[in-house]
């Protein structure tokens, strides 16, 4: 292995507070927004209405975390990208959620396939995160 690899594998321990800092900063936006997606998750074996509500909570909640983000620089661009992925994969489940009741044209069992599809997406994120 040469002394670049080799260098690339150190960890910066000048960095490490700062990352594990703004980590805890981040998994404090970011737990609403899971909170919201879990709910979201319960309520789309529930009513229509239900479902809706949800959804709203959910995009509310990501937008929050989403503009938080974005004010809030993040030492490792990695974890930073991290989090956008999961927020974003929340931002199209409401943003799908809302489309699907608002149609009236869309089969009730399709779009919860749809949206249980969507949500496995962001429980991967979700679990990347847990294990950064």
């Amino acid at each position: 292995m040469n002394r670049k690899a080799r260098s690339n594998r150190r960890i910066d321990m000048r960095n490490l507070p700062t990352t594990l800092d703004w980590r805890i900063k981040a998994m404090t936006a970011v737990e609403r927004v899971r909170a919201a997606e879990h709910r979201f998750s319960w309520s789309i074996g529930e009513d229509e209405t239900a479902a809706l509500a949800a959804a709203d909570e959910l995009q509310i909640a990501t937008r929050e975390a989403m503009t938080w983000l974005a004010a809030t620089p993040c030492p490792d661009s990695k974890l930073w990208a991290e989090v956008a992925r999961m927020l974003n994969a929340c931002e199209e489940l409401a943003a799908a959620a809302q489309r699907m009741a608002a149609s009236p044209v869309v089969d009730s069992e399709d779009a919860r396939g749809q949206l249980r599809q969507l949500l496995v997406v962001v429980d991967h994120y979700s679990h990347a995160l847990d294990t950064w």
